[in-house]
């Protein structure tokens, strides 16, 4: 066979590989560098084949770890950069029929801390508070009227930062969970917990995110 044809072939084959796969994993390996510096695109598309594969997707970093991609569906992925730190995108559809990418790259230490961005088809970075609101640490806390504002904020007391992590469910909600269990010693966490809520859910209306 020409090697000309070999190669218009060999187009073709990569053409329908690339359209065959998920929207998640193309995204993934179109992502800016600055976004995922830790892993250049070729381990990206290396780690989406492995999986593919039925094989472990882990490859070598640039700061010579492994990074470990543990879920890809049709519209989200997860990898965990190192053993401390993991990062999640998924996408969504808004009204305008446009895609709305949200990516959430959270630090263990060991209490789970995210930040979370969002993005647009052409990785323009979008402000937050568009898309989702603050949580801050009252937002996590259920108090009986009984309690007066002195006692609630002294049950509150211990909880000096706000520690917040994000993940993906299964709907393409947003589970934004506190993680000050990690964090504070057990006697204070105890005293916070009846008061606690364990974690809040927000829905996307393909606008924005609600609870």
């Amino acid at each position: 066979m020409k090697p000309r044809r070999v190669l218009f072939i060999s187009a073709i084959v990569t053409a329908g590989v690339l359209q065959a796969i998920e929207p998640a994993a193309q995204w993934f390996a179109a992502m800016p560098d600055s976004l995922v510096p830790t892993i250049e695109v070729n381990r990206r598309k290396d780690l989406i084949d492995l999986f593919h594969a039925g094989q472990k997707a882990q490859v070598a970093t640039q700061l010579g770890g492994l990074a470990q991609m543990t879920q890809l569906q049709e519209n989200s992925l997860t990898v965990a950069l190192s053993e401390q730190s993991q990062m999640a995108m998924h996408l969504y559809t808004t009204h305008s029929n446009d895609t709305l990418v949200v990516l959430v790259n959270t630090v263990y230490a060991p209490a789970g801390d995210s930040r979370i961005r969002f993005f647009n088809s052409q990785w323009q970075e979008l402000p937050a508070s568009k898309y989702i609101r603050p949580l801050t640490k009252e937002a996590f806390f259920l108090f009986p009227d009984s309690l007066t504002k002195a006692q609630r904020e002294e049950i509150m007391r211990p909880v000096d930062i706000e520690l917040v992590e994000y993940t993906f469910d299964t709907d393409g909600s947003i589970c934004a969970r506190q993680s000050w269990k990690e964090y504070l010693d057990s006697q204070d966490y105890n005293r916070l917990k009846p008061y606690l809520r364990e974690s809040i859910t927000l829905r996307w209306n393909g606008k924005n995110f609600k609870d």
